[in-house]
Parts: structure tokens; C-alpha cells; sequence
């Protein structure tokens, strides 16, 4: 994201029934972005801001996609091709409370089937050693956090949410796995590394804005969360109160898009 004011994008609020609509103007790698957010006006959890965050997160791909086009590569990711959705996904406490919550609402017989996948995870995790260390959740190098994560690759445990190869909750999917696309050969993705796997470059990231804002308003609560045990992780830890207003909360959001762009 570039601007002369890199950190506070141009903004016009509506307000509409204790709603606030923020019209926002940004510069995305020198390509000018617009866009409309709508969050509560008044004081407001993390996870009614996932909505606007959502939207946001998806302008800035396809933005991303449109760069990486430009430049004579294509998009390998598809309807059908699974393969990510057997990687560590890390996901923010209010994501992992929304999925909780989008579990419930399923119907019975899906919600079921869906309950019992992430139990038969868990067992996986647990025979392999693995468990202790996503509940733990704290702080890992990034060299740990990539053995860590093809460690887990190599389990071969598929997302839950997974039906048919493809996201049964694409609506309601992570802002980790929006962001997460590749131009490298499909068949790479089996064997994911450093040097076969070419991702789309984001320029900044709404999902770790979110980590930091939620680690700033609540510091006793974990920074991320597996999403593998996203609703157990939820049913043991009550969703924070809400600390200030949606304006505000997207205000720090898009000050700390600025803080991720050496983020990887």
C-alpha cells in the first residue's frame, strides 16, 4: 500500500442506523483502490469488524491477482484443488469464534459430520505429537514455524471444512486463506516448499492487522489460533468485550496494514 499518507487512506463516513459507511481511497503498488466499508458505529467486537475486513482483504487480492497477471503469470489456484486446505492455517481469536458460531448454524447432519472431522483431527494431532504444541500457540521463530508447519503438511489432515476438494464455507473462509494463492504448477502443491511454491505477493496483509489489533485490546489472549482446533479453542476462551468503536478499530486496522509489508 503506498500513499503520502500511507497509514490513513481518504475516507468519507456515512452513518445509517448506528452503522458507519467509510469511503475509502487507497494506492495499492501505485494503482489507485477504492472501496466502501461498513462497520458498527458504536463500541464493536473484532469479529463484527471480519465482515469489512473481509471485503477489504479481497479488494487487495484481486488487486494482487491483477498485478501478477499483468506480468504474463496466472492464478493456479482453483475450484477443486485442495491441497492448501491441508496446511497449519493461522487465524485470529474473532475467526475462530465466528467459526465456532458457523458450526452451530449448519444443519444437524452436516454440523455432525462436522464436529466429528475435527475430533478425528485432533486424535491425529494428538497420536503425532503435535497437539501440545497448537495449543500452546505461543510465540515461534519463523524458521519453527516453517519445520512446524510441513511437519503438519505431512499429516495430511484436511481442513473440516473441506467437502469435494472444495471450501464448504467459502463465504465464511479465514482472511489467511483468502490471501493465500499461488502462480506456481498445481502439482507443486503436494509437496509444498520454499522453492517449488510461488505465492501471490500481497502487499500488505489484513489478516496479521488483525492478530495485532486483537493482541493490542486483549494481551492475555493467544496472538493466533490453529484453525484445526478453531472451535474448541473458542468454547474454552469467551470472545473479548468490545473495547471501542467500529471506526476506530478500522482506523487501527489500516494503521497497522502499514506495519505488515515486510511481514512474509
Amino acid at each position: 500500500m503506498t500513499a503520502k499518507k500511507r497509514t490513513r487512506p481518504r475516507r468519507h463516513h456515512v452513518t445509517t442506523s448506528c452503522q458507519v459507511t467509510a469511503n475509502i481511497a487507497l494506492r495499492v503498488d501505485g494503482e489507485p483502490l477504492a472501496l466502501e466499508l461498513t462497520v458498527p458505529g458504536g463500541t464493536a467486537t473484532a469479529q463484527q469488524l471480519l465482515p469489512a475486513l473481509r471485503i477489504l482483504t479481497d479488494q487487495l487480492v484481486d488487486a494482487a491477482i491483477h498485478k501478477v497477471e499483468a506480468a504474463g503469470q496466472k492464478v493456479s489456484c482453483q475450484k477443486g484443488c485442495g491441497a492448501c486446505c491441508r496446511q497449519l492455517v493461522p487465524i485470529a481469536p474473532a475467526e475462530a469464534h465466528r467459526l465456532q458460531t458457523v458450526v452451530d448454524a449448519l444443519p444437524e447432519a452436516r454440523r455432525a459430520e462436522v464436529v466429528v472431522r475435527f475430533a478425528e483431527a485432533r486424535s491425529r494431532l494428538q497420536a503425532a505429537d503435535q497437539l501440545d504444541t497448537l495449543l500452546d500457540t505461543s510465540p515461534m521463530t519463523l524458521e519453527q514455524r516453517r519445520r512446524f508447519g510441513l511437519d503438519y503438511f505431512r499429516l495430511g489432515i484436511a481442513c473440516p471444512f473441506l467437502l469435494d476438494e472444495s471450501c464448504s464455507i467459502y463465504h465464511e473462509r479465514p482472511l489467511a486463506c483468502r490471501e493465500y494463492l499461488v502462480t506456481s504448477p498445481v502439482a507443486h502443491c503436494a509437496q509444498p516448499s520454499a522453492s517449488t511454491i510461488d505465492c501471490v505477493p500481497m502487499p500488505v496483509k489484513v489478516s496479521v492487522a488483525l492478530h495485532r489489533l486483537e493482541s493490542a485490546q486483549d494481551t492475555a489472549s493467544a496472538s493466533w489460533v490453529p484453525l484445526i482446533i478453531a472451535p474448541e479453542w473458542a468454547q474454552m476462551h469467551p470472545a473479548a468485550p468490545p473495547t471501542s468503536s467500529g471506526p476506530a478499530q478500522l482506523e487501527s486496522v489500516f494503521e497497522l496494514l502499514g506495519a505488515t509489508q515486510s511481514v512474509t
